[in-house]
């Protein structure tokens, strides 16, 4: 699909915007999703460039967010586009997105751009509603991803494209290593999410998942990223790191994994780290598979 730059600069100027608004309603857990997915989507514009999203196709996104793929969609293709994602909070901030944008006019050649709450383990919507559906880093929480990729195969029209995309932490080095508060609260989010079925190694094992779902494999690509930086108060991927690790403080307590004074004295102290360089590179697997036909 083609991109319209100057569409993709009035978008993201837009998102920038909205990002401030939100830190200054004190709503920081939808600025700080905002803030990652949006810097995570601007290195997915040259993947978009290479999928076949046809016109008129109906496209969903599992997973939406705050709705920044559907509207990078919709801004380029006419095509239906419905995103779905299990926050309901964000699904609100999406559509107050898509108001602004719609007054924009980003979006006069598209048909129908909707959001909703949804689990992608159980999806409300008919089989085989669906040409093209995105998934991008959402499996690695999913308990039962055989399930997931089932109703993904149940959603997609026979021939059909699935794009899903996820991590795998041993794809990830950083100079110099994290610091020791750090390692030890990730280390006991990171034990919560394995207890509760996530899986931060899920990135390798998206080819098997979708063959054994009956998905035929298209192609298969590892997104690099490598950059240097400067690591402080308004770095987005530190900011999500920490507002997860506070969100599970209580399953993190609960399972036993680090007693509260421990906890709290180790977020304190990565709340309070002076700024630092850090060289970082990381990579995500991306897996495009079809239902056959």
């Amino acid at each position: 699909m083609r991109l319209d730059d100057t569409k993709a600069s009035r978008l993201d100027a837009l998102l920038d915007e909205y990002a401030g608004e939100l830190h200054r309603s004190g709503d920081e857990a939808a600025a700080v999703m905002l803030g990652y997915t949006h810097s995570l989507h601007r290195l997915w514009r040259p993947v978009l460039r290479m999928l076949p999203v046809q016109p008129g196709s109906s496209v969903l996104d599992v997973g939406s967010g705050l709705g920044i793929l559907a509207f990078e969609l919709a801004a380029n293709v006419p095509v239906d586009v419905e995103g779905v994602d299990i926050e309901p909070s964000f699904v609100e901030h999406s559509k107050t997105l898509l108001d602004r944008l719609v007054g924009l006019g980003l979006f006069a050649e598209a048909k129908r751009i909707g959001f909703s709450a949804g689990d992608i383990s159980g999806l409300e919507f008919a089989d085989g509603s669906f040409d093209f559906v995105f998934v991008r880093e959402v499996l690695q929480f999913v308990p039962e991803p055989g399930q997931a990729v089932a109703e993904l195969f149940r959603v997609l029209r026979p021939g059909g494209l699935l794009c899903i995309s996820d991590m795998d932490d041993q794809l990830r080095i950083t100079w110099p290593p994290a610091s020791p508060a750090m390692e030890r609260l990730v280390t006991a989010v990171t034990d919560v999410q394995r207890g509760r079925g996530g899986d931060r190694h899920v990135g390798r094992k998206l080819t098997s998942y979708l063959r054994a779902g009956g998905f035929d494999i298209n192609s298969l690509l590892v997104l690099p990223e490598a950059q240097h930086r400067v690591v402080d108060a308004n770095d987005n991927e530190r900011a999500l790191i920490i507002e997860q690790v506070r969100a599970a403080r209580a399953q993190v307590l609960e399972a036993g994994a680090v007693d509260a004074d421990h906890f709290d004295a180790d977020l304190a102290a990565l709340e309070q780290e002076a700024p630092f360089e850090e060289f970082r590179t990381s990579a995500r697997i991306i897996v495009l598979g079809q239902r056959p036909a």
